[in-house]
């Protein structure tokens, strides 16, 4: 019984490895969590600098009042991938704190190349000032 269970867990092991080798990257479970640990602040429902709001898929595909920030044909040249992974203190999103690990920034290139999908119903934040 055991060894039946653990060549299941290898298996399952195994399939998973294979889908991050593929450059699959979840969505719910990777990309908005990380937008909204790191981005939500300055594009969420309170506040959209540059009209950008990155609390839907949707909405992030959309891009801001100065176009699109996910190229698929080019992804390395989005305007998300330059913001993120720029040396350059002054031009790096996101402004305050810890720039996003090189694995952050792998998994966002992996997430546009695979046409940024998220869930069809997916749900913007609501803003907290319109509670009443």
């Amino acid at each position: 019984m055991r060894r039946i269970i653990f060549i299941i867990g290898l298996a399952q092991l195994l399939i998973a490895e294979s889908a991050n080798a593929a450059g699959e990257v979840d969505y719910l479970s990777q990309i908005k969590p990380l937008l909204k640990a790191r981005c939500y602040a300055c594009h969420g429902s309170l506040k959209q600098e540059a009209g950008l709001r990155l609390d839907t898929g949707q909405l992030l595909r959309k891009g801001s009042e100065n176009g699109a920030i996910v190229d698929f044909d080019a992804v390395a040249e989005s305007e998300l991938i330059e913001r993120v992974s720029s040396d350059d203190e002054q031009y790096r999103m996101p402004p305050i704190g810890m720039p996003l690990s090189q694995e952050q920034i792998d998994a966002l290139k992996q997430w546009i190349s695979a046409k940024a999908p998220s869930p069809d119903d997916e749900v913007a934040e609501k803003d907290p000032t319109q509670h009443w």
